[in-house]
């Protein structure tokens, strides 16, 4: 397989060719500037993050129907099955979340929080699988990701204190007066542009060279030698869902406190 075929395309080549042929005509751009130059127009990001979020509902709905059995939830299943795995999952990034932005916050953000590291996770571990590819190691998948986001601990922190958060821009005040605002607010402004950035550069660095070594070994020795990489791969996509999420956490736990300091 290339670089940019899967089960999608060998499956359904002409379906697929017609499909992209199709897209490619109505995204086209007619403007290039510096690194926007022509490329290789794919769908198979796309495909793959659909099938994670058609995934992510399935394991949503299994959690549900475990919870609402005769036992309600209370009495701990005796198979690790798809419902558990997910509750294990989602309550870790919950006590994740409470050690840094505190119980209350932490369930009011648990269903950005839980469903982007689910959401994350799948995308990673596609990676690991023969014919398909990991959403996460195209920039575009993850810039989306990373300026949501932005758009929610810049949304959270005006809602939760005001214009007070972004006097947090203009520096400490000196006498009633931010007087250091010129130095303050341009490095305030670059180091919140850096986040998206940031986020999205590294889930993309880190998902895409794990791929490609997986998949360098894994054509030159298909048998046994692989397995210690797939393992290493494994360890990858939890360690960069981690660590997208924990970010999240400290983005939006950052963005809320902001109240008692702008006071």
């Amino acid at each position: 397989m290339g670089d940019h075929d899967s089960w999608y395309t060998l499956l359904m080549p002409e379906f697929w060719a017609k499909l992209e042929h199709g897209a490619a005509e109505a995204l086209q751009r007619d403007w290039q500037f510096m690194m926007f130059k022509s490329t290789h127009f794919t769908l198979i990001h796309v495909a793959g993050a659909l099938l994670a979020f058609v995934f992510a509902i399935f394991l949503a709905l299994r959690y549900r129907a475990s919870i609402t059995d005769e036992t309600q939830g209370v009495v701990p299943p005796r198979r690790f099955t798809l419902g558990a795995m997910t509750d294990r999952f989602v309550g870790a990034v919950y006590n994740l979340s409470v050690d840094v932005m505190g119980e209350a916050d932490a369930k009011r953000y648990l269903p950005l929080t839980g469903t982007l590291a689910l959401f994350i996770f799948l995308c990673n571990i596609q990676g690991l699988i023969p014919g398909l590819l990991p959403p996460t190691d195209t920039l575009k998948t993850n810039l989306g990701l990373a300026l949501l986001v932005f758009v929610v601990y810049m949304v959270s922190g005006l809602l939760r204190n005001g214009m007070g958060f972004l006097g947090h821009f203009l520096g400490p005040k000196i006498g009633g007066f931010p007087w250091l605002f010129p130095l303050f607010l341009p490095i305030e402004i670059v180091s919140h542009l850096a986040r998206p950035v940031s986020l999205s550069l590294r889930l993309t660095g880190n998902i895409v060279a794990d791929h490609k070594v997986v998949g360098v070994v894994a054509f030159m020795v298909p048998l046994l030698v692989p397995l210690p990489f797939l393992l290493l791969g494994t360890v990858v996509a939890i360690v960069q869902t981690l660590v997208f999420t924990l970010l999240t956490i400290i983005y939006i736990g950052l963005a809320v406190e902001h109240h008692e300091e702008a006071h």
